[in-house]
């Protein structure tokens, strides 16, 4: 098991920041700045700094952003030189062409495997789980990622415990963080173990970062996990986008595809991940939100308006699926429509 130490008992360590074609440009500036400002902190504490932080290029010693800016750097991982944190920021990859992308970093990957075992920790952000994940560093982990990309994650790689509500998880040497700029509370829990609380929160609030965050549930968007050939849970899908405000049951759903209700719900979770009650559940609650957001203030109208008709229960698997209740969630993301 790897233990981090405070900066009073630990050198510097080294950070090799990845940049590779495809990299989220703003999730390396914003890594390097989070992490130059956790050394600037510890100045003013009177502490050496902590981290010497390297762009290190997996290519090429300078790599074309998807904005008007070019990234230079000493490094690549042809080089020859330790390290002792392997940081690897998401990418801005279609979907589409995650595979491709995985094959032509095949040496990174491998490069990644490596430093891992030479006891370098790896963190990665949002989507660089991809490349964790194709290393099989993560098999028999929990980690977390974009909660966008976890369909694809879980169906690439099934050994990995995927926690799509976490915004932080540590294994081993290993920390992955959540999605978007969620993941920097990775950073934050990396430097606080390194740095200390203080230094820690102070960052957080300096940067407007929700210090100790831990679920991104609330920011996610359900999109009905599609990514299957079952084309009767396609239908059976379908039925429930269309049906779901009325009393809908499993059953129900069951006779509209042709199947025992038995059979249905085994190939609806094999497809889905989910069973039916929950994938309702789902369509429901986001239904909900977004009548919120547009500005819907009335709890008790939203509640009949998406099918249930107890306010216990709404507010309940609301909750559970949000992390917030249908209160804090309208006060925190109710836009009023403008009336002319």
């Amino acid at each position: 098991m790897y233990k981090f130490g405070y900066i009073c008992t630990m050198h510097m360590k080294h950070i090799s920041l990845i940049v590779y074609d495809d990299v989220l440009p703003a999730a390396v500036f914003n890594t390097a700045a989070l992490l130059t400002s956790a050394n600037d902190a510890a100045a003013k504490q009177g502490n050496p700094a902590p981290f010497r932080i390297e762009l290190v290029g997996a290519h090429l010693r300078k790599t074309q952003m998807n904005l008007p800016v070019q990234l230079h750097y000493t490094r690549t991982i042809s080089d020859a030189f330790d390290t002792d944190i392997v940081i690897i920021p998401p990418m801005s990859t279609e979907p589409q062409d995650i595979s491709a992308m995985l094959a032509d970093n095949h040496q990174l990957i491998s490069w990644i495997n490596e430093k891992y075992h030479r006891h370098a920790q790896i963190i990665s952000l949002c989507t660089g789980a991809y490349f964790l994940a194709e290393c099989g560093l993560l098999n028999g982990l929990p980690a977390t990622s974009h909660w966008g990309a976890m369909e694809d994650l879980r169906k690439r790689y099934p050994l990995i415990h995927f926690k799509s509500d976490h915004v932080v998880t540590h294994a081993q040497a290993i920390i992955t963080g959540g999605g978007g700029f969620s993941s920097l509370n990775a950073l934050l829990y990396f430097i606080e173990n390194n740095c200390g609380k203080e230094i820690s929160v102070a960052l957080s609030k300096f940067y407007a970062l929700d210090y100790g965050r831990t679920s991104q549930s609330v920011f996610t968007v359900f999109s009905g996990q599609r990514q299957h050939n079952d084309p009767e849970i396609h239908q059976a899908q379908r039925y429930i986008e269309q049906e779901f405000k009325t009393d809908i049951s499993v059953e129900q759903i069951a006779r509209e595809v042709n199947m025992s209700k038995r059979n249905f719900i085994r190939r609806f979770k094999n497809a889905t991940a989910l069973n039916p009650i929950e994938f309702i559940q789902r369509i429901k609650v986001e239904a909900a939100k977004k009548a919120f957001e547009v500005g819907e203030t009335n709890i008790a109208a939203v509640t009949y308006s998406v099918g249930y008709n107890d306010l216990k229960t709404f507010r309940t698997v609301f909750k559970k699926i949000t992390g917030l209740t249908p209160v804090e969630y309208r006060n925190r993301y109710n836009t009023p429509m403008m009336v002319n």
